[in-house]
């Protein structure tokens, strides 16, 4: 009976040693995420399961798991051993507004995409082609050519982008002059670019911004000036067609990053359910 005890003990301590390890591995190292949809074609497929290496960064946690509408979760990042590169993929939490109208994290859903501007840069599109401080090269260069030869008709939601007002009228087509902002960094507000940081200011501040009699309040304090206090980033889909990228939503701030995706662990056809073994294995770049 003590043998058999034992036994089952050894296999009890052995179980509840794989589930922390396993634990640790999701939490400190890698993250698996399956791939629903076509955004990153061709990089990416659906049907796709990547690993995301946290490390690269340093691995996110939240301070608090209050992920309730309205609430604000608190998250913080553990040092890395590398920081994000133009042309890195990334997944990341995507945004919402919430019943108040304010722009916040959602914790449940994921995006991947690639990161073309770092804060810091200044992007712009130029007839379908991305410069980040007046180089292109970033993004897949093949359907931003494809974007800057065509001349036909795009699909309702497709063509205006963000910030989608008239004073700027950016499109996927023509974007910029967009500097990203970097934590520590400080621009001028006026009301030519208050449409652009409006929304990134009241979400790093928890305050409303707005324009009264022609002047930038943040609450009830007239400013002219504001310095950043995260840094953010531009992503964007590698299919230029149909990607809901930063061209639509704007940058989004580094808390909301998960990690580098690194490579595709397995593929299943999203049809037929088949493994696509060719993509095994294969180097996300």
């Amino acid at each position: 009976m003590k043998k058999v005890v034992k036994n089952i003990l050894q296999y009890v301590g052995a179980f509840l040693l794989a589930i922390v390890i396993a634990a640790i591995m999701r939490f400190f190292i890698v993250d698996f995420y399956s791939i629903p949809s076509d955004s990153m074609y061709p990089t990416i497929e659906p049907g796709d399961f990547i690993v995301v290496n946290k490390l690269y960064m340093g691995a996110r946690f939240y301070k608090n798991f209050d992920f309730l509408e309205g609430a604000r979760p608190e998250t913080v990042r553990v040092p890395g051993y590398g920081s994000l590169e133009r042309n890195d993929v990334i997944v990341f939490n995507f945004p919402k507004y919430n019943q108040h109208g304010e722009w916040e994290m959602d914790p449940q859903t994921f995006y991947v995409k690639r990161c073309i501007g770092l804060p810091g840069d200044t992007l712009s599109i130029r007839e379908g082609i991305n410069f980040v401080n007046g180089k292109s090269g970033y993004g897949n260069m093949q359907d931003q050519q494809r974007l800057h030869r065509y001349r036909g008709d795009y699909a309702d939601g497709i063509y205006r982008a963000f910030p989608f007002d008239t004073r700027h009228g950016w499109n996927i087509q023509n974007f910029g002059p967009f500097y990203i902002p970097a934590a520590g960094s400080t621009i001028p507000i006026d009301t030519s670019n208050y449409s652009l940081y409006q929304r990134i200011i009241t979400h790093e501040t928890q305050t409303p911004l707005y324009i009264r009699r022609g002047q930038i309040y943040l609450d009830d304090s007239l400013i002219r000036q504001y310095t950043f206090r995260k840094n953010w980033y531009f992503i964007a889909g590698d299919k230029v067609f149909d990607s809901r990228d930063s061209r639509y939503i704007g940058p989004i701030p580094e808390d909301f990053i998960v990690g580098k995706a690194s490579f595709i662990l397995t593929s299943k056809d999203p049809y037929t359910k088949d493994y696509v073994w060719r993509r095994f294995f294969k180097k996300i770049k």
